[in-house]
């Protein structure tokens, strides 16, 4: 196969939006619904927000081959000696993630920014951190099947010095585009075509990902970034990599987005019933847990529960502020009752709040 030359953006007649109408009425009304929930939520959505990242990540790794789960990514948060390869896989798309969030409000959606996520992405002893972290490729790469070459590839992105030329004109479109689609059909573009690019030797997957929620957010269509299809793409994984193709070498855009709008609809539907079950539980714990504990301090436990759903007392202490003796009465009141569960260790005890874990796992 011969490096393959994208079209440059916009798609000039390229896009039928009757095609997919529908489908981004509804994804764009639930996506809203999310947001809503979100705000009205009875947990603050910022200790929400962290597990959900967490899982977001885990599942955006998952699609690239990554084995791991929440529990042990969370729990290696706690205890670095639990920590693998793939665990700090998961910790850099997140810290990658959360530094996204950070530098939109000094950086637009740049080359600089790429390049910033990936260096992040790739940082400590991890799979591809010797592949130029935080440098777009200078050579020929290929995707395909492992131990495939370039001539059985199923896709070959378009040759390394024509790079730097491709990213600019999709900065421009992130930053300045000139045509007049919405900006959920205009992500579902930008990340085809980044895939496409494929910029960088290695991450490019989890990279385009992680745009999503950050287009999204800097656009104000969501208020972080907080919505993640990568759980959605990842049960659907062969016939996402197969309507990216079709992008390519069929033009067949509007199957891709419309694809795309259905996965963001599944997922924001899920977002809304994960957030109704989540204050139905965050409801009927805290006033279990009022009648255990008669003092003010248990809410704040049980908000930092929601927080980080594995913990020990160290990481309850430093969320709270409560001291460690309070800490741990509490804790072991709450454990009598089977609200949260240990692991019965002498030392570093860690405590499992199964009852939000299940909900999110």
């Amino acid at each position: 196969m011969k490096p393959f030359k994208p079209l440059k953006l916009p798609l000039e007649g390229k896009i039928d939006q009757l095609k997919f109408v529908n489908e981004l009425v509804e994804a764009s009304t639930n996506v809203g619904k999310y947001q809503i929930m979100l705000r009205n939520s009875k947990i603050n959505s910022d200790f929400l927000i962290n597990p959900l990242i967490l899982q977001e990540a885990v599942q955006s790794t998952k699609i690239e081959g990554t084995q791991v789960t929440l529990d042990e990514v969370l729990e290696s948060e706690i205890d670095e000696k639990e920590r693998n390869e793939d665990t700090q896989e998961v910790l850099n798309y997140y810290e990658a993630l959360k530094y996204g969030e950070r530098a939109l409000k000094f950086l637009p959606i740049s080359t600089r920014l790429f390049k910033d996520l990936h260096k992040i992405l790739f940082s400590g002893e991890v799979r591809g951190s010797s592949r130029q972290p935080g440098e777009y490729r200078k050579i020929q790469s290929f995707i395909g099947p492992e131990g495939c070459t370039i001539e059985t590839a199923s896709f070959v992105p378009p040759e390394p010095q024509l790079v730097d030329e491709y990213m600019s004109n999709l900065e421009m479109y992130i930053n300045e585009p000139e045509d007049d689609l919405n900006h959920l059909v205009r992500i579902a573009i930008i990340h085809a075509q980044f895939e496409t690019i494929h910029p960088f030797l290695d991450g490019n997957g989890r990279i385009g990902r992680i745009l999503i929620p950050l287009y999204l957010y800097n656009y104000k269509v969501i208020d972080s970034p907080n919505f993640f299809i990568s759980e959605t793409l990842e049960k659907d994984k062969h016939k996402y990599y197969k309507l990216l193709n079709d992008t390519r070498f069929n033009e067949r855009w509007n199957e891709w987005i419309k694809f795309f709008l259905q996965s963001v609809n599944k997922q924001a539907k899920g977002n809304i019933k994960l957030i109704e079950d989540i204050n139905n539980l965050y409801e009927r714990d805290l006033e279990v847990a009022m009648k255990l504990v008669k003092s003010n301090n248990i809410v704040k436990i049980i908000n930092a529960m929601y927080q980080k759903p594995i913990f020990n007392v160290k990481t309850m202490v430093n969320i709270t502020g409560i001291s460690d003796t309070t800490c741990r009465r509490y804790l072991d009141e709450l454990e009598r009752n089977n609200i949260i569960f240990s692991d019965n260790k002498f030392r570093n005890r860690k405590y499992y709040y199964y009852n939000l874990l299940d909900l999110l796992r």
